[in-house]
C-alpha cells in the first residue's frame, strides 16, 4: 500500500472519530504531521542503521562516471597533471556491470600481481569471453597504489573517482576518452601484507553497439554470429588476431592482442596484406525500416598454433570521417595437445 493511500485511510477514520466534537481541523493537522514524520523516519538512515555497503559502492561508482563524463566533454580539468585532450568531445558513458571486471579485481587481490595478464600468460579478453560471452568491443585498464604502511580498513575504502583520474593520466586518455566506448565497468580490490598493501582499480570500457540474434561462438573450426548493429556503426571488417601466451607478466599492465592472422574487409581497396582470408560468409546489409546494419558471419577458421586468438568485428563510425570502432572481441585459447 502506498503512503498516500495509507494516509487517506487513516484520515477518514480520524474524521469519523472526531465528527461532532468540533476538532476535525485539529485532528487533520496533527495526523498530517505524524504521517510526514513517519515517512521521513522510515526512509532516512539513522545512527543505528549503517549505510548499505552496496549502495555506498554504487554511489561511489556513479560519482566516478559523472567525473569521467565531465572530462570527456571538456567541462572539467583533470585532477592530476594535465594531458593534451582530443579536440573532439566524447559522448557520455553509462555504468555497466561485467563479471570479468569483478573477477579480474579479485584475481589481482588474491595473486598480488600487477599485470593485465594472468599467471598462465593470458590477456584479459580471454576472461571477458569466458565470463561475459565476448559480445562487445572492450578494453581493460588497471590502476594500483602501493602503501608501505596502512591498514586493511583503509585499503577497503574505494575512491573510484581517484582511480579514473589516475587511469586517464597513466594511459594518456586512451579508451577513457575514446568516443567508440559508451559504457564503463569498474571494480576494486586490495591485498594486505602485514604493514602495507596494494589497492587495485579495474576499469573496462565497453562499446555496446550491437544486438545479437545469435551471439558469437567458435566451435569445431567454425565461427558464427548474427545481429543488428546501430545505424551509426557500419561493420566493415572481420579480423582474427593471434598472440602467444605472454611471459614475464608482472608489471605488464598493457596487453597485446597480437598480429593479424585472418582478415576480411568488405570495402576495397582496404586489404589485409599477408593475412589469410577466412572461408565462408561475412555479409552486412542496411535494414530499411530502422537504419540498423544486419550482420551475419559464418566463417571457417582453423586455429592450429598454441596461444590466444581474438575475433574482432570492426565498424566504421559514421559520426566521424575516419574513426573505426570495435563492435566485438571474442577470444579463444588453443593449448598444447597432451
Amino acid at each position: 500500500m502506498n503512503v498516500a493511500k495509507l494516509k487517506n485511510i487513516h484520515l477518514e477514520n480520524d474524521v469519523d472519530r472526531c465528527r461532532g466534537s468540533g476538532t476535525i481541523g485539529e485532528a487533520v493537522l496533527v495526523l498530517s504531521f505524524v504521517v510526514a514524520f513517519a515517512v521521513v523516519a522510515c526512509c532516512l538512515p539513522t545512527a543505528n542503521q549503517p549505510d548499505d555497503p552496496h549502495l555506498a559502492a554504487l554511489r561511489n561508482k556513479l560519482d566516478a562516471v559523472r567525473y569521467l563524463n565531465e572530462v570527456r566533454n571538456g567541462t572539467v580539468p583533470l585532477l592530476q597533471v594535465q594531458i593534451v585532450l582530443p579536440r573532439e568531445k566524447a559522448p557520455p558513458v553509462d555504468l555497466i556491470e561485467l563479471n570479468v571486471a569483478k573477477w579480474r579485481a579479485e584475481y589481482l587481490g588474491r595473486s598480488g600481481l600487477i599485470s593485465a595478464y594472468d599467471r598462465e600468460g593470458r590477456h584479459p579478453l580471454y576472461w571477458y569471453t569466458r565470463l561475459d560471452g565476448g559480445l562487445y568491443g572492450v578494453e581493460e585498464a588497471i590502476i594500483w597504489k602501493e602503501y608501505s604502511y596502512t591498514s586493511p580498513e583503509e585499503l577497503k575504502r574505494d575512491y573510484f573517482r581517484y582511480g579514473v583520474d589516475n587511469a586517464i593520466h597513466y594511459y594518456r586518455g586512451g579508451a577513457f576518452l575514446n568516443p567508440c566506448y559508451n559504457y564503463v565497468a569498474m571494480e576494486s580490490s586490495y591485498r594486505y601484507g602485514g604493514r602495507g598493501g596494494i589497492k587495485y582499480y579495474v576499469f573496462w570500457m565497453v562499446a555496446k553497439w550491437i544486438d545479437w540474434v545469435s551471439p558469437p561462438l567458435y566451435e569445431g573450426g567454425r565461427f558464427t554470429a548474427e545481429g543488428y548493429a546501430d545505424p551509426a556503426m557500419r561493420p566493415v571488417a572481420l579480423v582474427v588476431r593471434y598472440a602467444p601466451h605472454a611471459g614475464n607478466i608482472n608489471y605488464r599492465v598493457r596487453y597485446d592482442l597480437g598480429g593479424v592472422y585472418y582478415c576480411k574487409y568488405l570495402d576495397p581497396p582496404s586489404s589485409c596484406k599477408d593475412a589469410l582470408e577466412p572461408e565462408g560468409t561475412f555479409t552486412v546489409s542496411r535494414v530499411l525500416d530502422n537504419g540498423r546494419w544486419y550482420v551475419k558471419i559464418d566463417a571457417y577458421v582453423q586455429l592450429n598454433r598454441t596461444g590466444l586468438y581474438t575475433f574482432e568485428l570492426i565498424a566504421e563510425d559514421l559520426r566521424s570521417q575516419s574513426r573505426r570502432c570495435p563492435l566485438m572481441h571474442y577470444t579463444v585459447e588453443v593449448t598444447p595437445r597432451r
